[in-house]
């Protein structure tokens, strides 16, 4: 069907809140759509929860496969997936009546390959005097690299993709920072990428998420930025003069921001410590001379020339 959206929902060990994200979906307004539940090997109740919506709504199908994580999950819902649009959702997460309308309006109505909506973190849903842009691919990718758009973020959710600018498998299977990884390769060459302010995302924060932690996983963000870089540098697959810069800054950011977790964790890994240490010594200047660099970073660039006690004494009232 040409107007059918996929919306696919990755489930693990959501018992507690995939009720709610699935009551959500059934009740957008708009109506043409798929929902495929994903359940990648789940312990609790959620799978017999999947069973149960889909045997009451015949536009829900359930897949049960063997653990196999975030990426893995999306990346198998994207293999089933029926539309000629695609939604991700995450299952502890809920959307707005109009989410999916919305989405669809502004695609269609600005001819464009990606839709973005805005996130809430307190359930407290705004479509109130939203602002649209549009932007082409570069431009999209460079503001999400300065880490610019504030309540638009670098995730899967909340988007809306025409299927065909999706590759068979976006998603890298086995890492953190998956959705980061994925969108870097897929937003540079879109004609058109439109967003609207309009805060119809639910986004539930973990208490027990990594954001303020740290762990191995943590650092996958470390392979990630460095995989950016080199994609967009003069021997990379997208050379781009302009997007290089946003990448090093972005580099910049994720090793400082490991190198402060790891010190006020207490995690002693002096390799790990030595590598970003040596890309914030490395990348410091570039952050501090470049105009598009967000105040947050030039600081903790120019914090870094005072040394690495700075930086942790700094961390200790910073990610907390």
């Amino acid at each position: 069907m040409s107007d059918l959206i996929s919306i696919i929902v990755p489930v693990y060990g959501v018992e507690k809140y995939l009720r709610q994200c699935v009551e959500s979906v059934l009740a957008q307004t708009y109506s043409c759509w798929e929902l495929i539940l994903v359940d990648d090997g789940s312990q609790d109740g959620s799978p017999l929860i999947c069973d149960e919506y889909a045997a009451a709504d015949q536009r829900i199908t359930v897949v049960h496969q063997e653990n196999g994580g975030l990426s893995f999950a999306r990346n198998s819902g994207l293999a089933r997936a029926k539309g000629c649009m695609v939604t991700f959702l995450d299952a502890d997460d809920t959307v707005h009546p109009e989410y999916l309308r919305i989405l669809h309006d502004l695609l269609l109505g600005h001819n464009a390959d990606v839709s973005c909506v805005s996130f809430t973190t307190d359930g407290a849903f705004d479509v109130n005097h939203a602002q649209v842009r549009c932007y082409d691919g570069k431009s999209f990718t460079n503001a999400m690299l300065y880490q610019k758009f504030g309540n638009l973020t670098h995730s899967a959710w909340g988007k809306l993709y025409r299927r065909e600018i999706l590759p068979e498998s976006p998603f890298t299977i086995g890492i953190g920072y998956e959705d980061l990884d994925a969108l870097y390769r897929i937003f540079p060459g879109l004609t058109k990428v439109v967003t609207t302010s309009a805060g119809l995302y639910f986004y539930r924060q973990n208490p027990h998420s990594y954001l303020h932690t740290f762990n191995a996983r943590r650092a996958d963000v470390l392979d990630v930025t460095d995989r950016i870089a080199e994609f967009f540098s003069k021997s990379g697959a997208y050379p781009s003069p302009e997007l290089y810069k946003g990448a090093r800054d972005r580099r910049m950011s994720a090793h400082f921001n490991i190198f402060c977790l790891m010190s006020i964790n207490g995690h002693n890994d002096t390799m790990l410590e030595n590598r970003c240490w040596n890309v914030i010594k490395k990348e410091r200047i570039s952050s501090v001379i470049n105009p598009e660099v967000r105040f947050k970073n030039k600081a903790g660039a120019l914090l870094s020339f005072f040394g690495k006690k700075a930086i942790v004494f700094f961390a200790r009232f910073v990610y907390r």
